[in-house]
């Protein structure tokens, strides 16, 4: 369990990152967007798919792997039927004019996943004055599998523990709701913290 300060600091650098991508999603799809529920917390890495919508068969996540000063997973996550939504709005559609993924609506997910999560890449960049690596943002519809592909060791042999940041959000007048997390292993969150203060210090 991670301390009340630690917390508290973590959360203004989550916040920071999340007005951004947010506040990025909100002026593409030329609507408010709202943050809902940020949270910090320590949890093993096969609690993740709980952490997204369990209860949704549909869940889908769009997630880029991170390399740099800390290697880290960033991923939007929302039901299929959301996440089409937004691309009806993006591609000026009708809502509810796509009902499933195909070769015309799947490049747009993935690129918004590309965009969205580009601003936590960015805001890591910021934080560690250096430039972090990304792949392209991969979607998956599987949750459980998807963390296989995290990269944080073997989790089916070893207890992976992940420092998670998590945030949901809600599109004004729309059904469209979904989360945006960032996980890192729980061994890193020092070497977050003292780059935190730094940039305090700085300031």
């Amino acid at each position: 369990m991670l301390q009340k300060y630690k917390t508290e600091m973590l959360g203004t650098f989550w916040d920071s990152c999340t007005d951004q991508a947010f506040g990025a999603l909100s002026e593409m799809i030329q609507r408010d967007v709202k943050k809902i529920k940020p949270s910090i917390h320590v949890e093993t890495i096969n609690n993740v798919p709980n952490m997204l919508n369990p209860k949704e068969i549909t869940t889908t996540l769009v997630y880029t792997l991170v390399n740099g000063e800390i290697k880290c997973t960033v991923v939007f996550s929302s039901s299929l039927r959301h996440f089409l939504r937004l691309i009806d709005i993006l591609l000026k559609k009708k809502i509810d004019y796509y009902d499933a993924l195909n070769e015309e609506n799947e490049p747009v997910v993935i690129e918004l996943g590309n965009i969205i999560n580009g601003y936590i890449v960015s805001s890591l960049n910021r934080l560690f004055e250096s430039k972090f690596d990304f792949n392209e943002s991969v979607i998956s519809v599987n949750p459980y599998r998807a963390i296989e592909d995290f990269d944080f060791g073997n989790i089916y042999k070893e207890k992976v523990r992940l420092l998670t940041f998590k945030s949901g959000f809600s599109v004004h007048g729309e059904d469209i709701q979904g989360k945006l997390l960032l996980l890192l292993n729980d061994n890193k969150t020092d070497m977050l913290l003292e780059a935190i203060v730094k940039k305090i210090i700085i300031k």
